[in-house]
Protein backbone atom coordinates (compact mmCIF):
# COMPACT_ATOMS: atom_id res chain seq x y z
CA UNK A 1 0.00 0.00 0.00
CA UNK A 2 2.84 2.41 0.80
CA UNK A 3 4.50 1.64 -2.53
CA UNK A 4 1.21 2.28 -4.35
CA UNK A 5 0.97 5.71 -2.73
CA UNK A 6 4.50 6.61 -3.86
CA UNK A 7 3.94 5.24 -7.35
CA UNK A 8 0.67 7.16 -7.50
CA UNK A 9 2.59 10.36 -6.69
CA UNK A 10 5.14 9.80 -9.45
CA UNK A 11 2.45 8.77 -11.94
CA UNK A 12 0.50 11.91 -11.10
CA UNK A 13 3.32 14.35 -11.85
CA UNK A 14 3.17 14.02 -15.69
CA UNK A 15 -0.62 14.25 -15.55
CA UNK A 16 -0.37 17.37 -13.37
CA UNK A 17 2.10 18.87 -15.81
CA UNK A 18 0.07 18.11 -18.96
CA UNK A 19 -3.41 18.81 -17.60
CA UNK A 20 -2.84 21.72 -15.22
CA UNK A 21 0.60 23.35 -15.27
CA UNK A 22 0.77 23.53 -19.06
CA UNK A 23 -2.69 25.11 -19.27
CA UNK A 24 -1.96 27.61 -16.50
CA UNK A 25 1.41 28.52 -18.02
CA UNK A 26 -0.13 28.97 -21.48
CA UNK A 27 -2.97 31.05 -20.02
CA UNK A 28 -0.46 33.38 -18.36
CA UNK A 29 1.44 33.60 -21.66
CA UNK A 30 -1.73 34.97 -23.28
CA UNK A 31 -2.74 31.99 -25.41
CA UNK A 32 -6.25 32.15 -26.89
CA UNK A 33 -8.92 30.20 -25.01
CA UNK A 34 -9.42 27.90 -27.99
CA UNK A 35 -5.68 27.08 -27.97
CA UNK A 36 -5.71 26.47 -24.22
CA UNK A 37 -8.60 24.05 -24.67
CA UNK A 38 -6.83 22.32 -27.57
CA UNK A 39 -3.97 21.46 -25.20
CA UNK A 40 -6.25 18.68 -23.94
CA UNK A 41 -5.36 16.81 -27.14
CA UNK A 42 -1.92 16.27 -25.61
CA UNK A 43 -3.55 13.65 -23.39
CA UNK A 44 -4.55 11.45 -26.37
CA UNK A 45 -1.83 8.86 -25.58
CA UNK A 46 -3.90 7.98 -22.51
CA UNK A 47 -6.73 7.18 -24.93
CA UNK A 48 -4.73 4.84 -27.20
CA UNK A 49 -2.44 3.17 -24.67
CA UNK A 50 -4.33 -0.10 -25.14
CA UNK A 51 -2.51 -0.44 -28.48
CA UNK A 52 0.78 -1.22 -26.76
CA UNK A 53 -0.64 -2.55 -23.47
CA UNK A 54 -0.31 -6.20 -24.68
CA UNK A 55 3.43 -5.60 -24.94
CA UNK A 56 3.58 -4.48 -21.30
CA UNK A 57 1.40 -7.44 -20.38
CA UNK A 58 3.83 -9.97 -21.80
CA UNK A 59 7.47 -8.86 -22.09
CA UNK A 60 9.88 -6.79 -19.98
CA UNK A 61 11.39 -3.54 -21.20
CA UNK A 62 14.47 -4.25 -23.36
CA UNK A 63 17.66 -4.28 -21.36
CA UNK A 64 15.97 -4.39 -17.96
CA UNK A 65 14.53 -7.90 -17.83
CA UNK A 66 16.23 -8.68 -14.52
CA UNK A 67 13.82 -6.25 -12.81
CA UNK A 68 10.82 -8.24 -13.98
CA UNK A 69 8.16 -7.51 -16.57
CA UNK A 70 6.26 -4.71 -14.82
CA UNK A 71 9.07 -3.14 -12.81
CA UNK A 72 11.25 -2.78 -15.93
CA UNK A 73 8.52 -0.81 -17.71
CA UNK A 74 7.81 1.28 -14.62
CA UNK A 75 11.46 2.29 -14.24
CA UNK A 76 12.03 3.05 -17.93
CA UNK A 77 8.87 5.11 -18.31
CA UNK A 78 9.51 7.06 -15.12
CA UNK A 79 12.92 8.13 -16.39
CA UNK A 80 11.59 8.96 -19.86
CA UNK A 81 8.69 11.07 -18.58
CA UNK A 82 10.95 13.06 -16.24
CA UNK A 83 13.50 13.80 -18.98
CA UNK A 84 10.78 14.96 -21.40
CA UNK A 85 9.09 17.18 -18.81
CA UNK A 86 12.40 18.85 -17.95
CA UNK A 87 13.01 19.49 -21.64
CA UNK A 88 9.55 21.07 -21.97
CA UNK A 89 10.25 23.30 -18.97
CA UNK A 90 13.54 24.42 -20.52
CA UNK A 91 11.92 25.70 -23.73
CA UNK A 92 8.57 26.99 -22.35
CA UNK A 93 5.34 27.85 -24.24
CA UNK A 94 6.27 31.40 -25.17
CA UNK A 95 7.42 32.65 -28.58
CA UNK A 96 9.25 30.31 -30.93
CA UNK A 97 9.64 27.62 -28.28
CA UNK A 98 5.93 26.76 -28.28
CA UNK A 99 6.29 23.97 -30.84
CA UNK A 100 9.13 22.26 -28.98
CA UNK A 101 7.25 22.74 -25.72
CA UNK A 102 4.22 20.91 -27.12
CA UNK A 103 6.37 18.15 -28.60
CA UNK A 104 8.26 17.51 -25.35
CA UNK A 105 5.01 17.50 -23.37
CA UNK A 106 3.47 15.04 -25.83
CA UNK A 107 6.44 12.68 -25.40
CA UNK A 108 6.17 12.99 -21.61
CA UNK A 109 2.48 12.04 -21.81
CA UNK A 110 3.32 9.08 -24.07
CA UNK A 111 5.77 7.76 -21.46
CA UNK A 112 3.27 8.56 -18.70
CA UNK A 113 0.49 6.62 -20.44
CA UNK A 114 2.76 3.57 -20.70
CA UNK A 115 3.73 4.00 -17.05
CA UNK A 116 0.03 3.98 -16.14
CA UNK A 117 -0.40 0.65 -17.94
CA UNK A 118 2.45 -0.93 -16.00
CA UNK A 119 1.51 0.53 -12.60
CA UNK A 120 -2.16 -0.40 -13.00
CA UNK A 121 -1.19 -3.97 -13.84
CA UNK A 122 1.18 -4.05 -10.87
CA UNK A 123 -1.64 -2.83 -8.63
CA UNK A 124 -4.18 -5.34 -9.90
CA UNK A 125 -1.78 -8.30 -9.85
CA UNK A 126 -0.40 -7.53 -6.39
CA UNK A 127 -3.70 -7.10 -4.51
CA UNK A 128 -6.50 -9.49 -3.64
CA UNK A 129 -9.96 -8.61 -5.00
CA UNK A 130 -11.10 -7.42 -1.55
CA UNK A 131 -8.11 -5.07 -1.30
CA UNK A 132 -8.68 -3.37 -4.66
CA UNK A 133 -10.77 -0.57 -3.15
CA UNK A 134 -8.18 0.22 -0.50
CA UNK A 135 -5.37 -0.04 -3.04
CA UNK A 136 -7.17 2.31 -5.39
CA UNK A 137 -7.63 4.76 -2.53
CA UNK A 138 -3.90 4.70 -1.72
CA UNK A 139 -2.87 5.06 -5.36
CA UNK A 140 -5.29 7.92 -5.98
CA UNK A 141 -4.16 9.56 -2.74
CA UNK A 142 -0.57 9.54 -3.97
CA UNK A 143 -1.70 10.70 -7.38
CA UNK A 144 -3.56 13.61 -5.88
CA UNK A 145 -0.70 14.39 -3.52
CA UNK A 146 1.32 15.22 -6.62
CA UNK A 147 -1.38 17.66 -7.66
CA UNK A 148 -1.60 19.12 -4.16
CA UNK A 149 2.05 19.47 -3.19
CA UNK A 150 3.66 20.07 -6.56
CA UNK A 151 0.80 22.13 -7.93
CA UNK A 152 0.97 24.38 -4.90
CA UNK A 153 4.75 24.65 -5.00
CA UNK A 154 5.05 25.30 -8.72
CA UNK A 155 2.39 28.01 -8.79
CA UNK A 156 3.60 29.62 -5.57
CA UNK A 157 7.22 29.78 -6.73
CA UNK A 158 6.59 30.71 -10.37
CA UNK A 159 6.25 34.50 -9.76
CA UNK A 160 9.61 34.65 -7.96
CA UNK A 161 11.62 31.86 -9.58
CA UNK A 162 10.08 31.88 -13.04
CA UNK A 163 8.13 29.06 -14.67
CA UNK A 164 11.10 27.03 -16.01
CA UNK A 165 12.77 26.71 -12.60
CA UNK A 166 9.64 26.13 -10.52
CA UNK A 167 8.04 23.66 -12.95
CA UNK A 168 11.33 21.89 -13.60
CA UNK A 169 12.01 21.32 -9.91
CA UNK A 170 8.49 19.98 -9.38
CA UNK A 171 8.76 17.58 -12.31
CA UNK A 172 12.11 16.27 -11.08
CA UNK A 173 10.48 15.17 -7.81
CA UNK A 174 8.71 12.42 -9.74
CA UNK A 175 12.00 10.57 -9.32
CA UNK A 176 10.82 9.33 -5.92
CA UNK A 177 8.94 6.64 -7.84
CA UNK A 178 12.24 5.20 -9.04
CA UNK A 179 13.13 4.27 -5.47
CA UNK A 180 9.70 2.69 -4.93
CA UNK A 181 10.02 0.69 -8.15
CA UNK A 182 13.38 -0.70 -7.10
CA UNK A 183 12.11 -1.50 -3.59
CA UNK A 184 8.96 -3.48 -4.42
CA UNK A 185 8.79 -7.10 -5.54
CA UNK A 186 7.54 -8.12 -8.95
CA UNK A 187 4.08 -9.71 -8.49
CA UNK A 188 3.97 -13.46 -9.00
CA UNK A 189 2.09 -14.51 -12.09
CA UNK A 190 0.31 -17.76 -11.28
CA UNK A 191 -0.73 -18.48 -14.87
CA UNK A 192 1.88 -17.66 -17.54
CA UNK A 193 0.50 -16.06 -20.71
CA UNK A 194 -0.12 -18.21 -23.76
CA UNK A 195 2.43 -17.73 -26.54
CA UNK A 196 1.64 -16.06 -29.84
CA UNK A 197 0.36 -12.75 -31.20
CA UNK A 198 -3.25 -13.88 -31.12
CA UNK A 199 -3.10 -14.66 -27.41
CA UNK A 200 -1.36 -11.34 -26.73
CA UNK A 201 -3.61 -9.03 -28.73
CA UNK A 202 -6.84 -10.76 -29.69
CA UNK A 203 -7.64 -12.93 -26.67
CA UNK A 204 -7.90 -10.12 -24.05
CA UNK A 205 -10.46 -8.36 -26.25
CA UNK A 206 -12.29 -11.53 -27.27
CA UNK A 207 -12.64 -12.80 -23.70
CA UNK A 208 -13.79 -9.41 -22.50
CA UNK A 209 -16.43 -9.07 -25.20
CA UNK A 210 -17.41 -12.71 -24.72
CA UNK A 211 -18.04 -12.25 -21.01
CA UNK A 212 -20.03 -9.04 -21.49
CA UNK A 213 -21.95 -9.87 -24.67
CA UNK A 214 -24.39 -7.18 -25.76
CA UNK A 215 -23.67 -5.23 -22.58
CA UNK A 216 -20.22 -4.29 -23.85
CA UNK A 217 -21.63 -1.33 -25.81
CA UNK A 218 -23.35 0.02 -22.70
CA UNK A 219 -20.14 -0.45 -20.70
CA UNK A 220 -18.06 1.41 -23.31
CA UNK A 221 -20.52 4.30 -23.37
CA UNK A 222 -20.56 4.40 -19.58
CA UNK A 223 -16.75 4.54 -19.33
CA UNK A 224 -16.60 7.36 -21.89
CA UNK A 225 -19.38 9.43 -20.34
CA UNK A 226 -19.19 8.91 -16.57
CA UNK A 227 -16.26 11.28 -15.92
CA UNK A 228 -17.33 14.01 -18.39
CA UNK A 229 -18.42 16.57 -15.73
CA UNK A 230 -15.00 16.40 -14.10
CA UNK A 231 -13.12 16.42 -17.41
CA UNK A 232 -15.05 19.31 -18.94
CA UNK A 233 -14.93 21.37 -15.77
CA UNK A 234 -11.20 20.96 -15.17
CA UNK A 235 -10.38 21.96 -18.75
CA UNK A 236 -11.59 25.53 -18.23
CA UNK A 237 -11.14 26.17 -14.49
CA UNK A 238 -7.84 28.00 -14.95
CA UNK A 239 -9.19 30.54 -17.51
CA UNK A 240 -12.24 31.17 -15.30
CA UNK A 241 -10.20 31.77 -12.15
CA UNK A 242 -7.30 33.71 -13.70
CA UNK A 243 -9.07 35.79 -16.36
CA UNK A 244 -12.76 35.77 -15.53
CA UNK A 245 -12.50 36.18 -11.76
CA UNK A 246 -9.09 37.84 -11.46
CA UNK A 247 -7.49 35.48 -8.97
CA UNK A 248 -3.68 35.38 -8.85
CA UNK A 249 -1.29 32.45 -9.07
CA UNK A 250 -0.96 32.52 -5.29
CA UNK A 251 -4.71 31.95 -4.93
CA UNK A 252 -4.55 28.99 -7.32
CA UNK A 253 -1.52 27.63 -5.48
CA UNK A 254 -2.89 27.69 -1.95
CA UNK A 255 -6.60 27.17 -2.62
CA UNK A 256 -6.99 25.09 -5.79
CA UNK A 257 -3.75 23.13 -5.61
CA UNK A 258 -3.00 23.01 -1.88
CA UNK A 259 -6.38 22.96 -0.16
CA UNK A 260 -8.25 21.58 -3.16
CA UNK A 261 -6.11 18.62 -4.03
CA UNK A 262 -5.38 17.99 -0.35
CA UNK A 263 -9.11 17.50 0.16
CA UNK A 264 -9.13 15.31 -2.93
CA UNK A 265 -6.84 12.93 -1.07
CA UNK A 266 -9.33 12.82 1.79
CA UNK A 267 -12.08 12.19 -0.74
CA UNK A 268 -10.12 9.33 -2.31
CA UNK A 269 -9.61 7.65 1.07
CA UNK A 270 -13.28 8.14 1.91
CA UNK A 271 -14.25 6.80 -1.51
CA UNK A 272 -12.17 3.65 -1.04
CA UNK A 273 -13.77 3.08 2.37
CA UNK A 274 -17.27 3.57 0.95
CA UNK A 275 -16.62 1.10 -1.87
CA UNK A 276 -15.54 -1.51 0.68
CA UNK A 277 -18.60 -0.88 2.87
CA UNK A 278 -21.38 -0.10 0.39
CA UNK A 279 -20.27 -1.78 -2.83
CA UNK A 280 -19.34 -0.34 -6.20
CA UNK A 281 -22.89 -0.11 -7.53
CA UNK A 282 -24.25 2.15 -4.81
CA UNK A 283 -21.09 4.25 -4.83
CA UNK A 284 -21.22 4.88 -8.57
CA UNK A 285 -24.64 6.52 -8.08
CA UNK A 286 -23.47 8.62 -5.14
CA UNK A 287 -20.16 9.65 -6.68
CA UNK A 288 -21.66 10.37 -10.10
CA UNK A 289 -24.27 12.72 -8.64
CA UNK A 290 -21.68 14.47 -6.47
CA UNK A 291 -19.16 15.08 -9.24
CA UNK A 292 -21.79 16.66 -11.49
CA UNK A 293 -23.41 18.76 -8.77
CA UNK A 294 -20.06 20.03 -7.49
CA UNK A 295 -19.43 21.86 -10.79
CA UNK A 296 -22.41 24.07 -10.04
CA UNK A 297 -20.15 25.98 -7.65
CA UNK A 298 -18.08 27.33 -10.55
CA UNK A 299 -21.28 28.32 -12.34
CA UNK A 300 -22.41 30.25 -9.25
CA UNK A 301 -19.02 31.95 -8.91
CA UNK A 302 -19.11 33.09 -12.54
CA UNK A 303 -22.67 34.38 -12.18
CA UNK A 304 -22.20 36.10 -8.83
CA UNK A 305 -19.09 38.06 -9.83
CA UNK A 306 -19.93 38.79 -13.46
CA UNK A 307 -17.22 36.74 -15.17
CA UNK A 308 -17.41 37.18 -18.94
CA UNK A 309 -15.29 35.76 -21.74
CA UNK A 310 -13.06 38.41 -23.31
CA UNK A 311 -13.34 40.74 -20.30
CA UNK A 312 -10.43 40.75 -17.88
CA UNK A 313 -11.57 41.05 -14.25
CA UNK A 314 -10.85 44.46 -12.73
CA UNK A 315 -9.78 42.82 -9.49
CA UNK A 316 -9.91 39.47 -7.74
CA UNK A 317 -13.22 38.11 -6.50
CA UNK A 318 -13.43 37.26 -2.76
CA UNK A 319 -11.54 34.13 -1.78
CA UNK A 320 -14.08 32.79 0.74
CA UNK A 321 -16.58 31.58 -1.91
CA UNK A 322 -13.71 30.09 -3.91
CA UNK A 323 -12.58 28.10 -0.87
CA UNK A 324 -16.06 26.65 -0.42
CA UNK A 325 -16.42 25.74 -4.11
CA UNK A 326 -12.97 24.13 -4.32
CA UNK A 327 -13.56 22.16 -1.11
CA UNK A 328 -16.79 20.58 -2.35
CA UNK A 329 -15.45 19.92 -5.85
CA UNK A 330 -12.23 18.38 -4.55
CA UNK A 331 -13.78 15.94 -2.08
CA UNK A 332 -16.27 14.79 -4.72
CA UNK A 333 -13.47 14.41 -7.29
CA UNK A 334 -11.40 12.24 -4.97
CA UNK A 335 -14.34 10.00 -4.16
CA UNK A 336 -15.31 9.42 -7.77
CA UNK A 337 -11.69 8.74 -8.80
CA UNK A 338 -11.19 6.00 -6.20
CA UNK A 339 -14.60 4.45 -6.86
CA UNK A 340 -14.23 4.43 -10.63
CA UNK A 341 -10.72 2.93 -10.52
CA UNK A 342 -11.92 0.18 -8.18
CA UNK A 343 -14.86 -0.56 -10.50
CA UNK A 344 -12.76 -0.78 -13.64
CA UNK A 345 -10.20 -3.08 -12.01
CA UNK A 346 -12.91 -5.31 -10.59
CA UNK A 347 -14.22 -6.20 -14.05
CA UNK A 348 -10.81 -7.03 -15.59
CA UNK A 349 -9.40 -10.53 -15.96
CA UNK A 350 -6.21 -11.01 -13.97
CA UNK A 351 -4.59 -12.88 -16.86
CA UNK A 352 -4.67 -9.79 -19.10
CA UNK A 353 -5.36 -6.97 -16.66
CA UNK A 354 -2.87 -4.55 -18.24
CA UNK A 355 -4.53 -4.78 -21.65
CA UNK A 356 -8.14 -4.77 -20.47
CA UNK A 357 -7.66 -2.00 -17.91
CA UNK A 358 -5.76 0.03 -20.52
CA UNK A 359 -8.69 -0.28 -22.92
CA UNK A 360 -11.17 0.88 -20.29
CA UNK A 361 -9.11 3.84 -19.10
CA UNK A 362 -8.30 4.69 -22.71
CA UNK A 363 -12.01 5.07 -23.41
CA UNK A 364 -12.28 7.40 -20.43
CA UNK A 365 -9.25 9.40 -21.61
CA UNK A 366 -10.66 9.64 -25.13
CA UNK A 367 -13.83 11.23 -23.80
CA UNK A 368 -11.75 13.66 -21.76
CA UNK A 369 -9.45 14.59 -24.65
CA UNK A 370 -12.33 15.26 -27.05
CA UNK A 371 -14.36 17.17 -24.45
CA UNK A 372 -11.30 19.16 -23.40
CA UNK A 373 -10.38 20.04 -26.97
CA UNK A 374 -13.90 21.36 -27.55
CA UNK A 375 -14.06 23.16 -24.22
CA UNK A 376 -12.40 26.36 -25.38
CA UNK A 377 -14.74 26.74 -28.33
CA UNK A 378 -17.79 26.00 -26.17
CA UNK A 379 -16.64 28.46 -23.51
CA UNK A 380 -16.20 31.27 -26.03
CA UNK A 381 -19.67 30.66 -27.47
CA UNK A 382 -21.54 30.09 -24.19
CA UNK A 383 -19.62 32.23 -21.65
CA UNK A 384 -18.47 31.03 -18.23
CA UNK A 385 -21.71 30.47 -16.31
CA UNK A 386 -23.59 28.64 -19.10
CA UNK A 387 -20.52 26.53 -19.84
CA UNK A 388 -20.27 25.26 -16.28
CA UNK A 389 -24.03 24.65 -16.25
CA UNK A 390 -23.39 22.42 -19.27
CA UNK A 391 -20.75 20.49 -17.32
CA UNK A 392 -23.36 19.72 -14.65
CA UNK A 393 -25.78 18.42 -17.28
CA UNK A 394 -22.96 16.32 -18.79
CA UNK A 395 -23.27 13.98 -15.81
CA UNK A 396 -26.76 12.81 -16.74
CA UNK A 397 -25.88 10.39 -19.61
CA UNK A 398 -23.40 8.46 -17.47
CA UNK A 399 -25.85 8.15 -14.60
CA UNK A 400 -28.57 7.02 -16.99
CA UNK A 401 -26.43 4.03 -18.03
CA UNK A 402 -25.94 2.63 -14.51
CA UNK A 403 -29.35 0.86 -14.42
CA UNK A 404 -28.55 -0.90 -17.70
CA UNK A 405 -25.33 -2.26 -16.22
CA UNK A 406 -27.09 -3.25 -12.98
CA UNK A 407 -29.79 -5.16 -14.85
CA UNK A 408 -27.08 -7.10 -16.66
CA UNK A 409 -25.32 -7.94 -13.41
CA UNK A 410 -22.28 -5.82 -14.28
CA UNK A 411 -22.75 -3.52 -11.33
CA UNK A 412 -24.22 -4.80 -8.12
CA UNK A 413 -25.24 -2.65 -5.16
CA UNK A 414 -23.84 -5.42 -3.03
CA UNK A 415 -20.38 -4.75 -4.38
CA UNK A 416 -20.13 -6.71 -7.66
Amino acid sequence: MAALAVLGFSSGVPNLFASSIVRTWATKEGWALEAVGALSLLTLPYAVKFLWAPLVDRVPFPGAARLGRLRSWMLAMLVASIVCMLAACAVGPGGQGAGAFIACTALAVLASATLDVAVSAFQAESLSPRALGAGAGMFVSGYRAAFAGLGLGILALAPAWGWPASAGLGCALAGIGIAATLAVREPVRHAPPEPGLRAAVVEPFRSFVGSWGVRVAALAAFVVLFRLPDQMGNAMVEPLLLRGLGYGLEDLAWIRQGLGFGLTIAGAVLGGWMVARLGVGTCLWVFGILQAASNAGFMLLASAYGAAVGVEAAGPAPVEPLIAVIAVESVAGGMVSAGFVAYLMSICSRRSVATQYAVLTALMALGGAVAGAASGVLLVRLDYAPYFALTVAAGLPGLALIPALQRGGAVSPAGG
